[in-house]
């Protein structure tokens, strides 16, 4: 009985997992490299930049290389909202202004196993998003107003 009870409970969450994932398309997304100027250090972009590929994110990903990050690129400069719903990993979010600046830092952002997922924000404008593995910018001694340089592939 405890068996049957496991493999139900198993097959519920892979169609729960399945279902979310089609409600959050994959994309194709760009790619580029970000510089931090300060450290002279640059780590390798996946990039989303559609409505559709800024939505799913890094949902359902498990892991993120060393020196790799996804930027999300808005189509203006705001307050910028991220929540961890459907993330397997905790991250590190940079908010970056259209000038290379970085206004704002949260440092080793949860994954949220809840129904309901809190949203964070940027507490200031900016018009990119870096999500980065959590633990880099303590690694980098990267700071809030330290400038970025940002080169996207064609």
């Amino acid at each position: 009985m405890k068996k049957i009870f496991l493999g139900l409970a198993v097959c519920l969450f892979w169609l729960i997992g399945a279902e979310a994932q089609e409600l959050y398309p994959a994309e194709r997304l760009g790619r580029g490299r970000l510089v931090f100027e300060k450290l002279r250090h640059a780590i390798e972009l996946e990039v989303a930049m559609t409505e559709t590929a800024r939505s799913r994110g890094l949902m359902f990903r498990k892991a993120l290389a060393d020196n790799t990050g996804m930027l999300f690129i808005h189509p203006k400069e705001d307050v910028l909202g991220v929540w961890m719903k459907n993330t397997k990993m905790p991250l590190d979010i940079l908010f970056i202004s259209a000038k290379g600046k970085i206004v704002s830092i949260l440092q080793n952002v949860q994954p949220c196993i809840t129904p309901v997922c809190g949203v964070y924000d940027s507490r200031a404008k900016a018009l990119y998003m870096l999500e980065v593995n959590a633990g880099t910018v303590a690694r980098l001694e990267i700071a809030q107003g330290d400038r970025v340089l940002i080169e996207l592939e064609e």
